[in-house]
């Protein structure tokens, strides 16, 4: 099972115009690293959102409707003795550059933080990923992050 952080999305452009053809499901319209999703999204992901987060709604004048998302859902499940990371002087953690998962860890919410990147980091599971290729959302990039 891979575990992928939410990507920042951005406007689909053809041809260099400045003005969007086609306004994706997933952006980060300048609210990183707040996860943005549009109505159609929520609509088609249902409850591995709303279970996990709550929802804002973002005034924009765009013919799409679009809302931040702030995960709720807080797993410990870094295995930070095994994984690479870069701390301040202070000892916090600035970025996690190699995840390793705990041994103990057999599943995953579908959206979910952690928090050692709490502040900065939202990721998803696997069967997030496959329902956002199942349904053709746009504007989503994954990363498989974590490893055992």
């Amino acid at each position: 099972e891979g575990d992928y952080p939410v990507p920042i999305g951005v406007r689909n452009h053809e041809g260099g115009s400045p003005y969007p053809e086609v306004l994706p499901d997933f952006t980060g319209m300048g609210l990183c690293p707040i996860p943005t999703f549009s109505e159609h999204a929520i609509e088609v992901l249902g409850l591995l959102l709303s279970e996990h987060g709550e929802f804002a709604a973002i005034d924009l004048d765009e013919p799409v409707r679009y809302f931040g998302f702030n995960p709720t859902t807080m797993v410990d499940i870094l295995d930070e003795s095994r994984s690479e990371i870069a701390r301040f002087s202070s000892g916090r953690v600035m970025a996690v550059d190699r995840h390793v998962l705990l041994e103990s860890v057999a599943s995953l919410p579908p959206i979910f933080k952690i928090p050692q990147t709490r502040r900065n980091t939202t990721y998803v599971n696997e069967a997030f990923v496959q329902r956002v290729q199942e349904t053709g959302l746009t504007g989503f990039r994954f990363d498989l992050l974590f490893e055992r």
